[in-house]
């Protein structure tokens, strides 16, 4: 199995396309794994000629798991509200500094980097700490973490921290409970197809069957907003939103785009907190026509 070990912390990870091509890095979201970045959309740009790697966040799918003194989310924020953090926590910098010592280990220079949603923050961090790694940045429906954005609806919040079924015990009800979060964040104009989106969902129990959002949740508390650090940022930026997030409202996407110098906003129409397939080619275009203009302005 492709597992790159790295300071303390293994990453699964996983390469299409020619080793001489253009790299793109794809870096998830929240308790995501790296398959949700679909297939689909990863050979798409390998039939434009680029490599493309992804892999599984520290604390989700076949990656390395941190153990905390924690159980739950409550008890996270208990924990919080104390001024304490738990036993190993970590924060969104270690999640960057894993992402630059996997290309240190798979011996890649250079990469343009898409991140959605957390992963979109840690796509910042990158590019503001690490800019000679970095040819492009791509952020989709993220934040800069600024606290005077807008939160995310609560009922979206409560469908997202609830306690989840044990899936080898109440399949059906745990699949119900995924699906009616998946459905709350989809957005009007791609609704999503429930057959598939459950054939999707068992895949990713089948391939590992646990994540743990508690150290991810808790890096993104420990990480303060900067914008120093976004305005370091000067490589050719893009940032994609839908209208419709309820858990990084648009707000969110035009506060990064308006933070970084050039960066150009895109925000699409009825879209939600998910990437459909059927936005494949319209994300690739964008990227592929943001790094064709900012090259030829640098020309």
């Amino acid at each position: 199995m492709p597992i790159a070990k790295l300071n303390k912390i293994d990453l699964f990870y996983d390469i299409m396309g020619a080793e001489n091509s253009e790299t793109v890095l794809l870096i998830s979201g929240l308790g995501s794994q790296m398959t949700s970045w679909s297939a689909s959309f990863c050979q798409e740009f390998v039939d434009k000629g680029f490599r493309v790697i992804r892999f599984d966040n520290r604390d989700s799918g076949l990656s390395s798991f941190i153990e905390y003194d924690i159980n739950n989310v409550t008890e996270l924020i208990a924990l919080l509200q104390q001024g304490k953090y738990p036993k190993n926590a970590y924060k969104l910098v270690d999640m960057a500094n894993d992402v630059i010592a996997l290309l240190d280990e798979l011996k890649v220079e250079k990469v343009h980097v898409l991140g959605r949603s957390l992963g979109g923050v840690i796509a910042q961090i990158i590019a503001s700490d690490f800019p000679e790694r970095i040819e492009s940045l791509t952020i989709i429906m993220s934040t800069s973490l600024n606290p005077a954005l807008p939160r995310t609806k609560a009922e979206v919040m409560d469908l997202m921290l609830r306690p989840m079924p044990d899936f080898n015990e109440e399949l059906n009800l745990y699949l119900n409970q995924r699906l009616e979060f998946v459905k709350a964040i989809a957005g009007s104009r791609f609704p999503i197809n429930t057959e598939e989106e459950k054939e999707n969902i068992l895949k990713d129990l089948q391939r590992a069957p646990s994540a743990n959002i508690l150290g991810q949740i808790c890096a993104m508390t420990l990480t303060p907003y900067d914008l120093s650090r976004l305005q370091k940022i000067k490589i050719p930026t893009l940032v994609l939103h839908g209208t419709e997030d309820p858990i990084f409202p648009l707000a969110c996407g035009r506060d990064i785009a308006n933070s970084i110098s050039n960066a150009y906003f895109m925000e699409i129409e009825g879209m939600g907190h998910a990437l459909p397939n059927d936005l494949n080619t319209m994300v690739i275009d964008a990227f592929m026509k943001n790094n064709l203009t900012k090259k030829t302005m640098q020309v």
